[in-house]
């Protein structure tokens, strides 16, 4: 067996332990890389989700400060809606102590009224308080000439005004604040003499208890009414007014309609009716007188009041009125009638051109009786309608009926301007 040298049996382990040295520091090093790479990556994730959720923090906080400034701008709205409230209803009682107390005096202080847009001197609220005015959607109004001017009827007054200075000037302004005509308003006005002329609305008074507007008229007009007192008619309002289609589609050389709709399904053309005004033939004007006294026999056989004490102040009126009437040139009127209005009969006819009396009524609410005052065209329609006095319990004023052909009856147009005793 052959003998090994110490040289050998030293450096062999040696050699051995110096190799496994060196493999464990060698897997010693890569455990560490490995080490240091992995804490790495967890340091760069967990530096990402610290950057996502600041991220995260600042939306909802930017969200929560939107959230916060939008409710507190409701919150401010809110509360500012409630203090105009009650800052208006605070200073609306302070307007009425203060009217009450100091109504002849002017004050500096403004008011909003209820009813306008714009505010009100306290004595002027408090009077405009008291002014019922017609509805606003009115295109019709009555007008008649009162104090040598020509007025439009648009209210009445509840409420006992004045005479001095500072109650008018308050009045005028209430009224030209809140009036359904402003200053400026174009009418179309229509009444007796063939009068069909614009004027404009330059002022405002009272009449009777009545709130009147004044009108700009023509010359004719003007003196018209500075002759006749209470010279009736009509006003429409200009922007209210609807074109009315009386052309009939033209037809071209081939004899057919380039719109394209038949001529057979067309509605016919609508034409005032031609009357010429001139005197009643004899003939005519004698039945005419012979129809109205036929009704005031029957009226006074046959209407009979209820009472005995009617019996001594009834009275029979009657009158004929010559008139473009469509079906005929006369309108009989009679009635009888006490002086308090507890007991009323009234007979309408028209006299045809032959002489035929055809039967009419009259359509007018709360009056019972007419005195008819002028006939002319108040619509525009080519016939003749009635302006009369008219007569109710306890009440009076001026009305303008059109006449309806198809239903045989006089309609109430336009009324207004309380009669005066």
């Amino acid at each position: 067996m052959p003998q090994r040298s110490l040289a050998s049996l030293v450096l062999g382990p040696l050699l051995t332990g110096v190799l496994c040295l060196a493999l464990a520091c060698v897997a010693g090093a890569r455990t560490d890389r490995l080490s240091d790479t992995t804490a790495a990556s967890d340091s760069a994730r967990a530096a990402d989700s610290v950057h996502v959720a600041d991220t995260l923090r600042r939306v909802d906080s930017v969200r929560s400060a939107d959230a916060d400034s939008a409710a507190a701008s409701q919150l401010a709205v809110v509360v500012d809606s409630a203090t105009l409230k009650q800052g208006a209803a605070q200073q609306g009682a302070m307007s009425n102590t203060q009217a009450a107390s100091n109504r002849s005096s002017c004050c500096v202080s403004m008011h909003l009224h209820r009813h306008g847009d714009r505010p009100l001197s306290p004595l002027a609220d408090s009077i405009a308080n008291g002014l019922v005015f017609v509805p606003r959607d009115r295109s019709w109004f009555p007008v008649a000439s009162r104090g040598r001017h020509m007025l439009v009827d648009i209210g009445r007054i509840d409420v006992s005004l004045k005479a001095d200075s500072v109650t008018r000037s308050a009045y005028v302004e209430a009224v030209a604040r809140l009036s359904p005509l402003p200053l400026g308003t174009v009418l179309r006005v229509r009444g007796p003499y063939s009068v069909d002329e614009q004027a404009k609305v330059t002022g405002f008074d009272s009449w009777h208890g009545r709130i009147v507007a004044r009108l700009g008229v023509s010359h004719v007009l003007d003196s018209l009414a500075r002759a006749e007192d209470m010279l009736p008619a009509t006003a429409t309002r200009i922007d209210t007014v609807a074109p009315r289609a009386d052309t009939v589609p033209s037809v071209n050389a081939a004899g057919t309609n380039p719109t394209g709709t038949r001529p057979d399904s067309l509605q016919p053309a609508i034409v005032p009716m031609v009357c010429t005004r001139d005197t009643l033939p004899t003939e005519l004007t004698t039945r005419a007188i012979a129809v109205r006294d036929s009704l005031v026999q029957f009226l006074t056989d046959s209407a009979k009041p209820p009472y005995d004490r009617q019996l001594a102040t009834v009275k029979v009126q009657s009158w004929w009125v010559p008139g473009c009437f469509g079906i005929g040139r006369a309108l009989i009127i009679a009635n009888k009638r006490t002086p308090d209005m507890d007991f009323a009969v009234e007979r309408v006819a028209v006299l045809d051109s032959t002489g035929k009396a055809v039967p009419m009524r009259f359509v007018d609410f709360r009056f019972h009786a007419h005195d008819p005052l002028y006939v002319f065209d108040a619509d525009g329609d080519g016939i003749d309608d009635l302006a009369a006095r008219g007569h109710g319990d306890r009440s009076g004023g001026l009305t303008i009926l059109r006449l309806d052909l198809a239903a045989r009856r006089f309609v109430r147009l336009v009324s207004g301007f309380a009669w005066e005793q």
